[in-house]
């Protein structure tokens, strides 16, 4: 779908619907309406890094801490694919089949996917100009997951993504995201939910604290 479908759909939305002015400061703006400037961003990118993005695997995550960035809370943004291109979740949402969810740590959906131009603002000002792990974070990560061995927290918190995109809550199959080769939900196991493929997600720490 491009740009101009997704404003029409979203225009004939809030042309057809009695608004809810707190859906409409949360939810849909004209701002977020239009996706071109990370567009050009991402062209821009693919073009100088192209084998790089070419070779990564799915599931790519990071770590980084909320520290300096005010918006930020410790949690977890995810970026999903739908698996099951018919199922249509919301036909006004302009980058299905992929789905960003920011999730904070203890479980409250802090931007939902049709908030996607807010969580991808807050991706830039994170990522951008850093080429290098936070390594300080990364060995937080390390700890609290035992090197990876206990990822439970985080299979929460994607329980929690998930249902916010569908509306179902239901935590089976979520343990083989995060086991190498089980990107993807099986539909038998989580029943009444589409299927998703973690493409990856940015965990974001606690700011450490200072001696």
């Amino acid at each position: 779908m491009n740009d101009l479908e997704y404003r029409r759909r979203q225009l004939q939305q809030l042309q057809d619907s009695v608004v809810n002015l707190e859906d409409l400061a949360n939810n849909i703006s004209i701002t977020d309406m239009t996706l071109n400037d990370f567009r050009m961003d991402l062209s821009d990118y693919i073009k100088a890094h192209v084998h790089e993005l070419e070779a990564a695997p799915p599931g790519a995550y990071a770590i980084t801490a909320s520290a300096n960035i005010p918006e930020t809370q410790p949690g977890v943004i995810f970026c999903l694919r739908n698996e099951l291109p018919k199922a249509v979740i919301d036909s006004t949402y302009a980058l299905a089949p992929h789905y960003l969810v920011y999730v904070l740590e203890n479980g409250e959906i802090c931007q939902n996917f049709p908030q996607a131009k807010k969580i991808l603002d807050l991706l830039k000002k994170l990522a951008l100009g850093k080429s290098q792990p936070d390594t300080a974070a990364v060995s937080a990560f390390n700890v609290m997951t035992k090197n990876g061995a206990d990822m439970q927290r985080y299979q929460s918190l994607l329980a929690k993504a998930i249902a916010a995109i569908t509306g179902k809550a239901d935590e089976k199959g979520i343990e083989s995201l995060f086991q190498p080769g089980g990107t993807v939900i099986n539909r038998d196991k989580f029943r009444g939910a589409d299927d998703f493929e973690v493409v990856a997600y940015l965990a974001i720490l606690p700011e450490p604290r200072r001696p």
